[in-house]
Formats: structure tokens, sequence, C-alpha cells
């Protein structure tokens, strides 16, 4: 289960003994065995291949080919733009009803049409399609393209060198996403749309975190909208290119080393027929799922169930229910699994020690547990410190265990932790850890 972060040219069994839900992660994992290694099995004896045991069917669930892939002549991104344009202007141009409003087709065609006009006809790989580019440099032809015009330029135009000036490479990868979202819309392709839509979304998440970036914060609400199962309910070819025109300037914003984003155009190949059981990928992301679990609870603060929790007030069944079947709800069709998930990586004990954790303690709350503490005169300034320190952590952070008392911040107070502090109080001592277990998340009335 080896990931990012891990070198060892040595390994040659790759062990796959849980599901990987995130294809950017299970191809981390793979490329752990890549590792070239000289030598490995003797001297000019090399490591040439290596074995993946797979236990937890991630290759069904990828639908990737074990044998891997055979590498064909790949296509320049330029070439990919023109032709999908091309052929998304066959679609709207014989149904028109696709974009009413005309705010697809004309700018594309224009587009293109430019891009043909910049075809300089003194270049050699221009001149040997010269009659094609000398049509389709006259805007007429493009106002009613047949089946035969789109062939030619997807055949012969498609990828000849223009002199007109083009974007970075991150908007141009964002406008071939948002191509293929159209035309899987107009071809009537759901999962193809499913697949680029989730990419789509995760795009918008990661801008959502530069909102510092003027024209980032200009489009917050419009990247939060993305990620709500209703923007995409049916969105059409106009709503596709609203999103186009306002994230692909957004897109190069993103850190290089945080950017997940895959772009692909690989064509579909039918290898083979699996019968086995069909692998539903959901519809919603873990990461997508605890951002939306997150922004939930902290615009719910009010919620009796939340605010029982965060005052240590105890909660009945009925209220651990209603705590688990909302965040279920967020999750919609997947909630149960992606709650089971969320709180399995987050090693909580249970959820309602969880949702603590996020919430955060009522500083009143807190600082009541700790009353007979501070009004203790006894106690010298950097003691009735590390009292409130207590306290901070717990309205910041909801809970807090005994053995953090002996790591910072505390130990910045003093390096041996309560022990030394308060020498010589031990009922002070005792008090303090009373007081953190009466702190603890609680459970349903009268549980054992």
């Amino acid at each position: 289960m080896l990931d990012t972060g891990i070198d060892i040219p040595e390994a040659a069994n790759l062990v796959f003994f849980k599901p990987v839900y995130s294809k950017i992660k299970f191809w981390q994992m793979i490329g752990r065995g890549t590792r070239l290694c000289p030598d490995l099995f003797g001297p000019g004896m090399d490591k040439t291949d290596f074995r993946v045991f797979d236990f937890c069917y991630n290759f069904d669930f990828f639908k990737v080919n074990p044998e891997g892939i055979e590498r064909g002549g790949g296509m320049p991104l330029g070439a990919r733009l023109f032709r999908s344009r091309v052929q998304l202007i066959g679609h709207v141009q014989h149904t028109p009803d696709l974009d009413p409003n005309d705010k697809v087709r004309t700018p594309t065609t224009d587009g293109l049409h430019a891009e043909v006009v910049a075809m300089n006809r003194d270049n050699f790989i221009v001149r040997m399609h010269l009659e094609a580019v000398e049509r389709f440099q006259e805007r007429e032809a493009w106002d009613e393209l047949s089946e035969d015009d789109r062939e030619t330029l997807k055949e012969q135009v498609a990828g000849l060198p223009s002199q007109i000036e083009t974007d970075d490479i991150e908007p141009r990868l964002f406008d071939l996403l948002t191509l293929r979202m159209q035309l899987a819309t107009v071809e009537h392709d759901p999962g193809a749309f499913e697949k680029d839509r989730k990419r789509a979304v995760e795009i918008a998440m990661l801008l959502e975190e530069k909102s510092a970036i003027p024209a980032v914060a200009e489009q917050l609400g419009y990247l939060a909208a993305m990620q709500e199962t209703q923007f995409w309910i049916g969105i059409n070819l106009e709503g596709l290119e609203e999103m186009r025109l306002r994230l692909r300037e957004l897109v190069p914003l993103l850190d290089r080393k945080k950017r997940h984003i895959v772009y692909t155009d690989f064509e579909d190949e039918i290898r083979s027929v699996d019968e086995d059981t069909v692998v539903n990928i959901p519809r919603m992301t873990s990461a997508q799922y605890q951002r939306k679990v997150e922004q939930f609870l902290h615009n719910h603060l009010n919620n009796i169930v939340i605010h029982r929790l965060r005052v240590n007030e105890p909660l009945t069944e009925s209220d651990l229910q209603e705590l688990e079947m909302m965040l279920v709800e967020i999750g919609e069709d997947d909630g149960e699994r992606l709650l089971s998930d969320l709180l399995a990586r987050s090693e909580s004990p249970s959820l309602v020690h969880f949702v603590r954790s996020l919430v955060g303690m009522d500083r009143s709350a807190a600082q009541a547990a700790f009353a007979d503490l501070l009004n203790d005169r006894s106690l010298t300034s950097p003691q009735i410190r590390f009292v409130e320190t207590i306290i901070e952590q717990l309205t910041a952070r909801g809970v807090i265990e005994p053995a953090a008392l002996y790591e910072p911040p505390f130990s910045h107070l003093h390096t041996g932790g309560p022990d030394e502090l308060f020498a010589g109080k031990d009922d002070v001592i005792t008090g303090i850890f009373d007081a953190i277990k009466a702190t603890q998340p609680p459970g349903a009335a009268g549980a054992g």
C-alpha cells in the first residue's frame, strides 16, 4: 500500500490489501513498482518487470488492463481541441435547439475560422493541405458544414501550424475538459459526463481554497454552487460554456504540487466483456463529502443536537440517531458508506467524538468544567496559564486527551508537564484530569 514519498527500487512485488477509491493514488501506488533497479537478481540481471497482487479488485474498480495500455501516437492538444470543436459544431448546427441562444456555435466557429486564417500558406506542412486550408479560410465555408466538410477539417486541417496566439496549457486543458462534457451532453453519454463532472468539481474545490486571490474571490459563490448536485441537474451547452469562461483563467492559479487533476483523451477500445458484479462508482468523492460535512456542522451550530454536544450536555438515543441521519443525508445515496469511511479515516472512537472535534466546545462550558481550578487562589500565574491553555484547546479542538498535557503547547509552559508544574498539589493534578474526563464528548443518556 505504498504511494507518494516512497522510493524503493528493489520493490518487485506490490500488494493491494484494501480498496483504493482515488485513481490518482492507485497510479501512485503502481508507480512504486516502476523504479528501475540494475543487477537486482544478480550481475547483469536487471529489474525488468514487477508483479501486482490485487486482493480487493482495484483493477476491476478502475477498469484497468493489468498488462498495460499499448502506446499509440499521441495527438497534440491543439489538434484535439480543433477536432472536438468541429464535432460539437456538427451537433449544434443540425439540432439548433441544443444552443437556442447561439452562445456556443458562433464563438466556437469564429475561433476555429481565425485559427485557420492564421495558417501560413508558405509553411511546407500547410502547403501539403493547401486546398482544404484555403477553402476554410473563407468564413462562408463554415456556415453549413457537411459531414464531408467536418471529416476534412478533422483529418486534414486539425493540427496544422497556425500563427494565432494561444493561451497557456492549463486553460486549454480545461477547455478540452469542458468540450468533452459538452459532447457527452449532446451525445447522451452519462458515463463520460460523470467522469469529467467529478474533475470539474475537484477543480472548484481546489480553487475555493484560493479565496485570498481577488479573481477567485469574485467566483466563490459560483465555485460553491458547482459542488452542489443541484447545479448539474439539467445543465446544457450554454451552462457548460459559462463554466468554461468563468474558470479557465483561474485554473493556472492552482498549486502545481496540489494539482491532482488528470486530463485524458483516450480512444475507448473494448478488449473484453466482464460479466462480474458491476462496481458502482459513487457520485460524491470522499474529499467532497468531508468538506460538505464540515461546512454543514459549522453552519448549524445552533442545531439542538450540535448545541448540546458543544455545551457537554447528555445526548439521548434519538439525538444520536438524528445526528447520524443529518450526516448521512449529506452524502445522498452513498451517505452511509461515505460517513463510515470518514469516521475510519479520522480514527475517531465515536460519531460524537468526531463531530465535537470539528465544532469545538463552547467556551463557557469549558470554563465551567475548570471553574474550581480557576478560582483556586493558591495557584501561581504559570499554573493558571496552564489551566487556561486547556480551556483554549477544548474550545478550538473540542476534545483533549490526558496525554496531550505532556506535549506542545503545554510542554512550552513547563517541560515536566502537570506533574512537575503542580508539584506538591496532588489534589489539583487530580482535579485537572477529572475535569478533562468530564469534558469528554457525551454518549447517549443511560448508555454504559
